[in-house]
């Protein structure tokens, strides 16, 4: 089979966000497996262009990538390129993955696939959800109603890395059969992490304290004020204890900063910025706690699950994808987006190092049964296979 990957933003957008590191890593571990596949992506990473030679076909980890030149608006990412390539080469394949929402790749790659009657998959990564289609998002709205409602409703199916994502789709009544594909790890990253002193010099962190931390894009829906707000009342608990927020702004980062000032823990919050790939394996050797406390529409949970690999427990929100799993393997704890539960539990962990322990060796455990790279590719060739086959298989947990 043929597969065609289109995503308006590939590797090495990092900055973009967990999509860009899950499809990236699951298209590199296709190829490997013998599935022929390739991507067509733009040059842009939203508010730059990345330095990669536009319309040309390169080889990006032995995936086969072409980035398309965007000519207008770098968040839309409208490119003629694309379209053209699309028109020409889309009927040479068996299938189609979309991951893209809101933006010209995936709108002008649905339309041709139904031109031309090829299959295609819609990977909703959370967009279906109601908090993303809010009616304070007027433009998700208009989107939704003139062209993303139709692309979905003709898809061959839709691609949910949870149940819980699922479910919150649930309100738009699509009769589409949907696969649940969690998202996947290279663990071998996380294998060895750099011992505690060792990271917290490399972050500038003292050696001996407490450190929560936090990676992602600096996001309102991230609920970070929430966290800031509860790290506060953890301070007048424990004391000499530490939030590190490591991740490109993405809108609040400088209202962030006033709420750290106005609670007096300036000395105790540290921003990073942008983190490398390369750099995460510091952040979580100096952590002993990593939270994702989230608003709805974190559909899985990406750093969440890279900390479990690391073997460091979690605090995540309710809303997050892989809250259900987190508290079923024992990987670490759940709570509502609220400040006093946020603080408690926080205050809990931390207070009993013992237990801290264990629940970072069930979290590893975890992330190595649940989200291992070489399971989830097979299962995401064999939901491909099922599309092109009408077989379904048990493990992708067909709706249908």
């Amino acid at each position: 089979m043929k597969i065609l990957h289109v995503i308006p933003t590939y590797e090495p957008a990092w900055e973009c966000g967990g999509v860009v590191r899950s499809v990236n890593t699951l298209c590199r571990r296709l190829v490997k497996r013998g599935v022929e596949l390739e991507v067509f992506t733009t040059d842009s990473a939203g508010t730059r262009r990345l330095d990669v030679t536009p319309n040309r076909l390169t080889h990006v980890g032995g995936v086969p990538v072409t980035y398309f030149r965007t000519d207008w608006s770098l968040k839309f990412r409208y490119s003629r390129s694309l379209t053209e390539a699309l028109r020409r080469r889309l009927p040479d394949y068996d299938l189609l993955h979309i991951t893209s929402v809101w933006c010209y790749p995936g709108i002008i790659a649905a339309y041709y696939a139904r031109q031309y009657g090829i299959p295609y998959i819609e990977s909703a990564r959370g967009c279906l959800v109601p908090h993303s289609l809010s009616y304070s998002h007027v433009r998700k709205k208009l989107l939704w109603y003139a062209i993303e409602k139709l692309n979905f409703q003709r898809a061959a199916a839709i691609h949910y890395t949870t149940d819980l994502e699922r479910e919150q789709s649930r309100h738009l009544r699509l009769s589409v059969p949907s696969f649940i594909v969690p998202n996947a790890l290279e663990l071998e990253e996380f294998a060895e992490l750099p011992n505690k002193v060792v990271a917290r010099r490399k972050l500038g962190l003292p050696e001996t304290e407490l450190v929560i931390g936090f990676l992602g894009r600096l996001h309102a829906r991230k609920a970070l004020d929430y966290l800031i707000r509860a790290f506060s009342h953890v301070v007048n608990v424990i004391g000499e204890v530490y939030l590190v927020l490591a991740g490109p702004d993405d809108g609040v980062e400088a209202e962030l900063r006033q709420l750290v000032e106005r609670l007096g823990l300036r000395k105790q919050v540290m921003f990073t910025g942008f983190i490398a790939p390369g750099e995460r394996v510091f952040l979580f050797g100096a952590a002993d706690v990593m939270t994702l406390i989230t608003h709805p529409g974190e559909n899985f949970g990406n750093a969440a699950v890279e900390a479990m690999a690391a073997g460091v427990p979690v605090v995540v929100s309710n809303n997050v994808g892989i809250s259900r799993e987190v508290e079923a393997d024992g990987a670490g704890s759940v709570v509502p987006v609220q400040e006093e539960a946020i603080a408690r539990e926080l205050v809990r962990m931390l207070s009993d190092a013992a237990a801290l322990r264990t629940m970072g060796r069930a979290a590893y455990l975890s992330a190595r049964a649940r989200y291992s790279i070489e399971v989830i590719a097979g299962r995401m060739a064999t939901a491909y296979e099922d599309i092109l086959t009408g077989r379904r298989s048990p493990e992708c947990r067909w709706s249908d």
